[in-house]
């Protein structure tokens, strides 16, 4: 019994991964990698949201709007994969988790939504009625306080 034990204990050892050409989980970003890591990853997604915020304050037409609303779910998509795949710092780690489980979903979802509307008009009720809409960057604006970065775009 006590061999067995060990024997069950010794097979999920990092070594023995290591040993059985499997690679060990990679480490953690520091905060000066994460910083880099977090802007770059964040670039495509933040400039989608400027074409979408530009669109809403200097008006477009409907296929422009929907054009860049699709773009920014895909992007929002990109981060998203992306941000799941990085091992952030402690620190941010739990803000990370927080955004992939409520804010990044509803973001993605309000997004759709606006899209569905099938209109301008559609879109700003859908925007200012949805729950999904209600943007809360206080969770992004954290991550990136810690990281030294400037706030969300907004």
């Amino acid at each position: 019994m006590r061999e067995q034990q060990f024997l069950a204990r010794r097979r999920f050892h990092p070594d023995s991964c290591r040993r059985r050409g499997q690679l060990a989980p990679p480490a953690r970003l520091t905060i000066a990698q994460a910083r880099i890591k977090y802007r770059d990853i964040s670039a495509p997604y933040n400039a989608a949201v400027t074409a979408i915020n530009t669109d809403a304050h200097e008006g477009t037409t409907w296929s422009t709007f929907k054009a860049d609303l699709q773009t920014a779910v895909a992007a929002n998509e990109a981060w998203e994969r992306q941000i799941r795949a990085t091992r952030w710092p402690l620190v941010i780690q739990p803000l990370i988790d927080t955004m992939l489980k409520t804010e990044i979903p509803a973001e993605i979802s309000c997004d759709q939504a606006m899209i569905s509307a099938g209109s301008l008009e559609g879109a700003g009720t859908t925007f200012s009625d949805d729950p999904s809409c209600k943007d809360s960057p206080a969770t992004a604006d954290k991550i990136r306080q810690i990281l030294s970065l400037p706030p969300t775009v907004g």
